[in-house]
């Protein structure tokens, strides 16, 4: 894997000198145009080393349900773009102001909004990734202060996942409907939804890429922040709408319906894997094979693989010749 990623590292410089990838990140867009880019480019030996690595260490129904994979597409991101995979050190080093609204919380938001960089960049730029599989259907959108938005809407006893004598909490839809129906009851739903708007507009503001891994196939969303704020705004019009969109709390963080993000998203791209197994990937694959496979050999073995190597590569840099001009 180590090897791959030297080698995208590589095909990254070639492309930023072809202006294919911007020296300057500092919006989802960039990233959406890269994509894009490689969609039109989709037989050239760089979309096809990359999206080789997509499929088979990320996307395939082998690796895919790996809690690896999405550090991996992770990784892979910060390569191509030359940024960096957030840390916790790197995320305490991100500055925010936060309104005056959250007096006495401040650090608390800061914090929640902090947690949700995964890519950052030198100019301080950054953003969140999401990676599913195809039959998970809820995210995980990351912390999003509970007590905090509850605070003073006296329902401060509900706040468990688990179900209340009266059916009301935050551990699934029908409770949290309950409980809404309380916080409407005992304080206002109004309140309820300026402070969640506010904390929406604070926490979630970044940019989002949402991964949807199916195999043969890859589904890439893309958000700029002030989209998903206003998505999560629509929906926080009355209870049944907001629920619509927010599933539960697990602990301090909530989860949602993907299918209502996804749905008024603008800029979209599905990647298909299924061509490679077509391409000259094959060949790739082997030039890599027989490499490694011979200088082991070489340094283990005897010497004389040395002409055996050679004479492998030959034959294949021959069947990369026949293909040259679409490759490059």
């Amino acid at each position: 894997m180590f090897k791959e990623l030297n080698t995208i590292k590589l095909i990254s410089e070639f492309l930023i000198e072809k202006n294919a990838i911007s020296k300057n990140i500092n919006s989802i867009d960039k990233i959406y145009d890269f994509f894009s880019y490689l969609e039109q480019h989709k037989n050239k030996f760089y979309t096809l080393y990359i999206y080789n690595y997509l499929y088979n260490f990320i996307s395939s129904d082998e690796v895919s349900k790996r809690k690896t994979s999405a550090r991996v597409f992770e990784d892979l991101l910060a390569i191509i773009f030359n940024g960096v995979v957030a840390d916790t050190q790197q995320r305490k080093n991100l500055n925010y102001q936060v309104s005056d609204y959250f007096t006495n919380v401040k650090d608390k938001i800061a914090s929640n909004r902090r947690e949700k960089a995964d890519i950052i960049f030198k100019n301080s730029y950054c953003f969140s990734v999401k990676t599913l599989i195809d039959k998970n259907t809820e995210i995980n959108m990351g912390s999003f202060e509970k007590k905090v938005l509850f605070d003073s809407l006296k329902v401060d006893n509900y706040l468990s996942e688990r179900k209340s004598i009266d059916g009301a909490g935050v551990g699934s839809k029908p409770q949290f409907l309950k409980l809404l129906q309380l916080v409407d009851t005992l304080s206002s739903y109004e309140n309820f939804r300026e402070k969640f708007n506010q904390m929406v507009e604070f926490i979630y503001s970044d940019d989002l890429l949402l991964v949807i891994k199916k195999d043969n196939q890859m589904n890439l969303y893309f958000f700029n922040g002030y989209e998903i704020v206003d998505i999560f705004k629509e929906h926080s019009k009355n209870k049944n709408d907001l629920l619509e969109i927010v599933n539960r709390y697990e602990g301090n963080s909530i989860r949602i319906d993907r299918n209502a993000l996804i749905s008024k998203c603008t800029k979209k791209i599905f990647l298909d894997f299924s061509y490679l197994k077509d391409s000259v990937v094959g060949l790739i694959n082997e030039f890599d094979y027989k490499l490694h496979q011979s200088y082991i050999n070489f340094l283990t073995k005897d010497k004389k693989y040395k002409d055996l190597i050679l004479k492998d590569l030959n034959h294949i840099f021959n069947e990369f010749d026949k293909n040259y001009e679409s490759l490059i």
